[in-house]
């Protein structure tokens, strides 16, 4: 068969949903020796010296539903593969070809309050499309495939489960390197709590910043490490939010080789997202030997049951003491890690890869 996979959410600076494509997808081609590949992608990412993989680099301007349902439609057109992979949670408009949508989340029909009113009226008719269009729909959660039902008649049928995996080289550092690692950051000594993610209203940043703030009196050495773009919750209408409070460390971004050695430096990883499709970081702080503290909310509730203390609203009270758990309480943070190693063959890209190509499998004799 000949396999086609939307790879614009692939390259350099590859998150989310990148990573998803990289780490599942792009197994396949070792998993299905007969088959052949072809990867589309909006910048070259050096695929071409892997046998049955071809790399087709097309052009990208005005954004990503253009580049779909322009370069991307005309290359399928011409390619005419047996299988088409959407990746990036919608079909192009014209697709004739077998289809495979992954939809990690449909954070924009249940919220759009979050979005912009034009970009949530385009997104939930282009999503309402490929779902019934698609024939075969992937979820990481249970709780994405509700929603999915809730708003949508969906044949369930066509609606697949693979739960996402964590990367081999989230593990925990070793002391000396952690050490090396504080001092550069000037963190010896101190109590740390982080957050990596995108920050946005909805992942409760200021009620975690008012949270350690309270902290800090039982741990007057307490710093928050935050990582993550600003999306107008700490600078702007709130720009006040980390003025006067210099615990509060904040970096834009990592460099991706240093996100193990940031997770395995942390006392406490803080994820108080209110919504998710299914949460990454905290799974690699879990890898790395931190417990997470997380909202019961979203996929976060089914995936990381029992392997976090659930907070079940973004109350800076309620997030301190839940934080102060897992800082204090060595018997909640043995049992949560205990859990983890007991589970983490769950969350392998290995496994989720060999049903994926079990699936395509089965399409491939229809």
């Amino acid at each position: 068969m000949r396999i086609a996979l939307d790879g614009y959410e692939l390259g350099r600076e590859a998150k989310g949903v990148g990573r998803v494509i990289h780490n599942l997808v792009m197994r396949l081609p070792d998993l299905l020796p007969e088959d052949e590949f072809l990867v589309y992608t909006k910048e070259g990412i050096r695929l071409q010296d892997r046998c049955r993989v071809k790399e087709r680099v097309l052009p990208a301007r005005g954004g990503y539903l253009r580049w779909q349902n322009g370069s991307l439609r005309r290359a399928l057109k011409k390619a005419r593969p047996d299988i088409f992979v959407a990746s990036n949670y919608v079909l192009p408009l014209f697709c004739p070809w077998k289809s495979i949508l992954f939809v990690h989340d449909v954070s924009v029909i249940s919220h759009p309050e979050w979005y912009s009113r034009r970009y949530a009226l385009t997104r939930r008719y282009l999503v309402r499309k490929s779902l019934r269009r698609a024939d075969l729909v992937l979820v990481s959660a249970v709780f994405v495939e509700d929603e999915i039902q809730s708003f949508f008649r969906v044949d369930p049928n066509k609606i697949k489960l693979i739960r996402y995996g964590v990367e081999d080289k989230f593990k925990r550092s070793p002391e000396d390197r952690i050490a090396e690692w504080r001092e550069k950051k000037g963190l010896t000594g101190k109590t740390v709590i982080g957050f990596l993610g995108s920050i946005f209203k909805r992942r409760h940043v200021p009620e975690l910043v008012r949270a350690a703030e309270r902290l800090r009196r039982e741990f007057p050495d307490l710093v928050l490490y935050l990582v993550g773009a600003d999306f107008g919750v700490l600078e702007g209408g709130q720009g006040s939010l980390l003025s006067g409070r210099e615990w509060v460390r904040w970096e834009k971004s990592l460099p991706e080789e240093e996100l193990p050695i940031f997770y395995s430096s942390l006392d406490a990883f803080a994820y108080l997202s209110e919504y998710e499709g299914f949460g990454f970081p905290p799974l690699e702080a879990l890898a790395c030997g931190t417990p997470p503290v997380l909202m019961e909310r979203g996929a976060l509730k089914e995936v990381f049951s029992g392997l976090a203390v659930m907070v079940k609203v973004p109350d800076e009270e309620e997030i301190s003491a839940s934080l102060k758990a897992v800082l204090s309480d060595e018997r909640t943070r043995s049992d949560i890690l205990w859990e983890f190693e007991k589970r983490k063959p769950q969350f392998s890209w290995e496994r989720a890869a060999r049903e994926l190509a079990r699936l395509i499998g089965e399409m491939g004799k229809k």
